[in-house]
């Protein structure tokens, strides 16, 4: 059995990589709003329940939970606006470019980065998967001082709510992988606008 900040940990990197995977699916499909009719309602209607700042939001109540809180409305947006504001991180977009390339073969993305160049939704989605290790991290940090009888929100500590770079990366490529059924639909649904 996981010990609570094992439970954390999951959680956080559960949280990271499906925000990241609906930040790029939603960046993308807002990319190609005639591709919309041609994706299967089940698609539509995870991505309709999925943003990333829902995820977001679930992650800080989860994270509660684990110390036995609830979070009030003010705090979760407490918590997100913090958590923002110290979550800034560098994006390669040469890097990320070989691992699109790696994940979804020359051909397919070759027509993403076409239509929707790295430039356009690459560092929206890096942001998210960043800002959400910052909220899930400073969430549990106000979640330990409020079990102590604290209703104050501790003051972050910025290296503590940045993503090392690795697991940045690593999450990303994650992301990109959950996100690759969508994007074969967009595809799909592309081809089938171009040919109709």
């Amino acid at each position: 059995m996981l010990r609570p900040s094992g439970k954390i940990e999951v959680m956080l990197h559960t949280a990271c990589v499906r925000a990241g995977a609906f930040a790029i699916a939603h960046g993308i499909i807002d990319r190609f709003p005639l591709a919309k009719p041609f994706l299967a309602k089940p698609v539509m209607q995870s991505l309709a329940k999925n943003s990333p700042l829902r995820i977001q939001k679930q992650l800080i109540k989860d994270i509660y939970k684990q110390h036995g809180l609830k979070p009030a409305n003010w705090e979760s947006s407490a918590i997100i606006a913090v958590a923002e504001s110290s979550a800034g991180q560098l994006v390669d977009f040469r890097q990320l470019e070989r691992k699109l390339k790696n994940s979804l073969g020359d051909r397919l993305a070759g027509w993403l980065l076409k239509a929707a160049p790295l430039a356009q939704w690459a560092p929206d989605m890096v942001a998210v998967v960043a800002r959400t290790w910052a909220i899930g991290r400073y969430a549990d940090s106000v979640g330990r001082i409020r079990k102590l009888g604290s209703d104050m929100l501790p003051a972050p500590m910025a290296k503590n709510l940045k993503l090392p770079a690795n697991l940045l990366w690593h999450w990303t490529e994650e992301a990109f992988e959950l996100a690759l059924p969508v994007l074969g639909k967009i595809h799909a649904a592309g081809s089938r606008i171009r040919r109709g």
